[in-house]
Order: structure tokens, then C-alpha cells, then sequence
């Protein structure tokens, strides 16, 4: 390989890796449609259990916030805060919980990191009964 392919190739992926180091990655899956919320309306951080957003559980899940960031990180840092509630208050959210964490150590191929899925949740509602038609 020539050398400067080489030193183009290790440019790019330096400059790929300090673009993974300034923040965290952001993913988001919608599982409801609820209304629009403003980006700083009031949002809870609570401790969530399964049974909580289970069928018949006190919440509804909206959807998911996903961060990834190198490093040991604390989820409900500020930082990370400012990152969820926008997000889950676009999903119309009224709550978000943490549903699953997970750090990786560095090793060959990797930098290691955290991984977070907050949950976004609004309190059940209770379900009109409608009574479907007969065709």
C-alpha cells in the first residue's frame, strides 16, 4: 500500500474516532403516536419497572431514546438529560425511564463504552369502550 493511501486512510479514521468522541449517538424509535410536545416541557426521570409499561401496567411506552458513548458514563447526567428531553417530549412523553444500560470494555476493535435506552412513557389512559361494527 502506498504511503500515502496508508496515512489517508489513519487521517480519516483519526478524524472518524474524535467525531465519536465529542458526544453521544443519538437513536430514536416511535412506538406510539401521541401529541407534539414543546422541546422543554415538564418530564419525570423515574425508576421504572417491567410491569410498569407491561399490557395493563400503569404506563404506556411511547417509544425509545438510545445514547452511545465512549467511555463510563452516568445516565442521568445532565448532560444526557438535555439530550432525552427534547426527544421524549416530541414523542409526548411525560416520563422516561432508563429500560436497559450496558458498558463495554475497550478491547481490539473497540473504544468501549455505554449504552443507554430511556424509555418514553405517559400514564395509561383508560380505553373507551367501543364496540366494534359488523360488516
Amino acid at each position: 500500500m502506498p504511503i500515502r493511501v496508508f496515512l489517508s486512510v489513519v487521517a480519516s479514521l483519526t478524524f472518524g474516532l474524535s467525531l465519536l468522541a465529542c458526544g453521544p449517538s443519538v437513536g430514536e424509535a416511535r412506538l406510539v403516536s401521541a401529541p407534539f410536545k414543546p422541546a422543554t416541557c415538564d418530564l419525570d426521570f423515574l425508576e421504572l419497572k417491567i410491569e410498569d409499561v407491561a399490557p395493563g401496567g400503569k404506563y404506556e411506552l411511547l417509544g425509545h431514546v438510545m445514547l452511545r458513548q465512549e467511555g463510563m458514563q452516568d445516565p442521568l447526567s445532565p448532560k444526557y438529560r438535555a439530550e432525552v428531553r427534547p426527544r421524549a417530549c416530541a414523542m409526548g412523553g411525560e416520563a422516561v425511564g432508563i429500560l436497559l444500560m450496558g458498558r463495554s470494555m475497550p478491547g481490539a476493535f473497540s473504544a468501549g463504552g455505554t449504552s443507554i435506552d430511556y424509555a418514553v412513557v405517559r400514564l395509561r389512559r383508560a380505553s373507551a369502550s367501543v364496540t366494534p361494527k359488523k360488516f
